[in-house]
């Protein structure tokens, strides 16, 4: 359950204020009410309507609706009438067979003419006992107030000179010169006014109940209904009526199958079998369904239906999958990024979208400082799946099982030091979003194969598990390095290759878009400029005569460089413009690198042989002079256990 803001719980309702009850009487019975409600005051507050019927019914929902009304006391044929009209418990004023005779005797007493006027016909047992003692009690019946004047000529034409009725005819017949006794005894109006008061206190307790569990339904993001046996809505949440389309009280009380057909809870309410889980296509949205039925006392009493939309479940996948960590940075570039205004700029941003409306991998080849992970980054937040994850990953800068566990993950126990619970690996924290595998050249073999099998069957098997997990993700690649003449020396698998090389896309050295140079460094300076607190205009001033100054300068680091040299610039601008103008001199002993001649492409690769060469008979060296103790070479070299195992492996490869 996915709660939106905090809850807060109805509580204590009984002791925010009385119950309320509404007496609903006029004539002699309002006026015995009035007298015997003190009685009860101090167990409810008590208001008393002197209406009937439907003038009865408007002033109940009127209070109803300023405060709620727990509770009803009322009798007779307006009291029926309004048990039909309100959703508010009516206790009615019952008239008990020792009442009736008592209130017989006291009329007989007025007159031997006796007559009974009830709401709900003449009584058969009182039929039978008059036929059987004499009695000459005549039954007479009304069902509205209009019936009142019909009803007081009926008893004169038959003669009868004192009636037992309720209060409406006990005051016409009073009126028209006939005794009358009232029905209703004060025991039973105070019998009425107790269970008016129970009847309140469970009402009271109902509602809380209920707007309990609207509250809780109201925080749930999964659409909730329950019914009753005929499937009529009974309570549902709003993200419910929102998916049936119409507010929540205009549902209640409908029929869950007339409003949406393709919901119907039918078999759910006769217990047979039906899929826990479904999916539906309700309108334009498709929503996982399960039904269940409600079951009370082992009598099914009605059924619950609850719609869950799939994204929600797969950010709940998603953020099992993460195990609640954090992994990387979003994406934070997207394809425009990538400026310059030079041909080879133009093409590699065409290419990126292109690779954008597909899910197919893709591989980035480039020089170091080219941008590879602009790229990638771009591709991924202009594809479909910009919403999820981007997780990359190094792989030069982690040994082979750190790099293992880092992409794979790997169970409890699978290994010495596992940490408790298991690790989610990058590949299966990438779960519907994308997987960055820079350096993809340097992946030891035995991964290679590994992450092969992800791409054919789109399934992680984690260090230590027996169950593969299912992963939805891209996989972008990039790499420095020649893999196809890697492919062909052995030292990268040929399949894995044409699996990551789907999609190809060149990052150009900027030696080879030098019109974008100029635009790239002012870009640069604008942003560590106005952070450095330097003007743009001495900024800009200064930046031109670097520039000046490397003209022809073949950039080996590429942008990462030309980024470097405009950090230093501001860096040592102190040292380079004493008093605000630059010193040519300083700025030629600073950036002496920029002054050398750009060697031609044979010279170098001569140079780089050489110095591949002397590196190599260093670490031989090295290794030599402490008995191949790894991590002494590292110290005296200054290099990590990762790098020297790199170079190791190359060295070994070279044929």
């Amino acid at each position: 359950m996915n709660l939106s803001r905090p809850v807060s719980l109805p509580h204590g309702l009984a002791a925010a204020r009385p119950l309320r009850i509404v007496a609903v009487a006029r004539h002699r019975l309002g006026r015995v009410l009035a007298r015997l409600v003190p009685e009860v005051a101090a167990q409810a507050q008590i208001e008393l309507v002197a209406h009937a019927f439907d003038d009865a019914v408007v002033a109940v929902r009127a209070l109803h609706a300023q405060s709620p009304v727990d509770a009803v006391v009322a009798a007779g044929a307006s009291g029926e009438w309004l048990r039909q009209h309100l959703d508010i418990p009516v206790a009615m004023v019952e008239v008990r067979g020792s009442d009736l005779m008592r209130a017989l005797a006291a009329a007989r007493a007025l007159s031997p003419r006796v007559g009974l006027v009830s709401f709900d016909g003449p009584s058969e047992h009182l039929a039978q006992l008059d036929a059987l003692f004499g009695m000459g009690i005549a039954q007479f019946s009304y069902r509205n107030p209009e019936d009142g004047p019909a009803c007081i000529e009926a008893l004169r034409a038959a003669g009868v000179e004192a009636v037992v009725a309720p209060g409406l005819v006990a005051d016409l017949a009073e009126q028209a010169g006939i005794a009358s006794v009232l029905m209703y005894s004060d025991d039973a109006v105070r019998q009425a006014l107790q269970d008016a008061v129970h009847l309140a206190r469970h009402s009271r307790a109902e509602r809380s109940r209920h707007e309990r569990l609207g509250t809780i339904l109201g925080q749930l993001q999964d659409g909730v209904v329950a019914v009753d046996l005929r499937q009529r809505i009974e309570a549902l949440n709003p993200a419910m009526a929102e998916l049936l389309g119409a507010s929540v009280a205009q549902l209640v009380g409908r029929v869950l199958s007339e409003v949406e057909p393709v919901l119907d809870l039918g078999a759910t309410l006769l217990m047979r079998d039906a899929p826990a889980e479904e999916v539906l296509q309700i309108g334009m949205r498709t929503l996982v369904v399960r039904r269940a039925p409600i079951v009370e006392s082992g009598e099914v009493t009605g059924a619950l239906l609850v719609c869950r939309d799939p994204a929600v479940i797969q950010r709940a996948d998603r953020h099992l999958r993460a195990n609640q960590r954090q992994r990387g940075a979003p994406a934070r570039y997207r394809i425009e990024a990538f400026t310059g205004t030079s041909t080879a700029a133009r093409r590699v941003r065409e290419l990126a979208q292109q690779c954008a409306a597909s899910d197919a991998t893709v591989l980035i080849t480039g020089e170091s400082g080219t941008g590879k992970e602009l790229v990638a980054q771009g591709i991924h937040t202009a594809s479909r799946r910009a919403s999820q994850p981007f997780l990359a990953v190094n792989c030069a800068a982690l040994g082979e099982s750190l790099l293992e566990s880092e992409l794979f993950g790997y169970e409890e126990g699978s290994f010495t030091g596992a940490r408790r619970g298991g690790k989610t690996g990058l590949i299966e924290a990438a779960h519907t979003g994308t997987l960055f595998l820079d350096e993809i050249g340097d992946m030891p073999l035995a991964l290679q194969t590994r992450l092969l099998r992800v791409l054919q069957e789109r399934e992680v098997l984690r260090l230590g598990a027996t169950a593969a997990v299912p992963v939805d993700l891209r996989v972008i690649a990039a790499t420095h390095a020649d893999l196809a003449a890697q492919v062909e020396r052995g030292l990268f698998r040929r399949d894995l290759y044409y699996r990551l090389a789907v999609l190809r896309i060149e990052t150009p050295a900027l030696r080879e878009r030098s019109a974008d140079i100029a635009p790239l460094a002012s870009s640069l300076m604008a942003r560590r400029a106005a952070a450095a607190g330097v003007p743009t205009a001495q900024a800009s001033a200064w930046l031109a005569a670097l520039l000046e100054l490397a003209a022809g300068y073949g950039w080996p680091g590429n942008v990462r460089e030309l980024e470097n040299l405009v950090e230093r610039l501001l860096a040592c601008h102190g040292y380079l413009a004493p008093g605000g103008r630059m010193d040519r001199a300083r700025l030629l002993e600073v950036f002496a690198e920029c002054t050398q001649e750009r060697p031609v492409p044979v010279r170098e690769r001569l140079l780089k042989g050489a110095r591949v060469a002397a590196e190599r008979q260093r670490v031989r060296e090295v290794l030599q002079s402490v008995q191949g103790h790894q991590d002494q070479a590292c110290a005296i070299l200054g290099i990590s256990r990762s790098t020297l195992w790199r170079r190791l492996r190359e060295e070994n490869s070279t044929p």
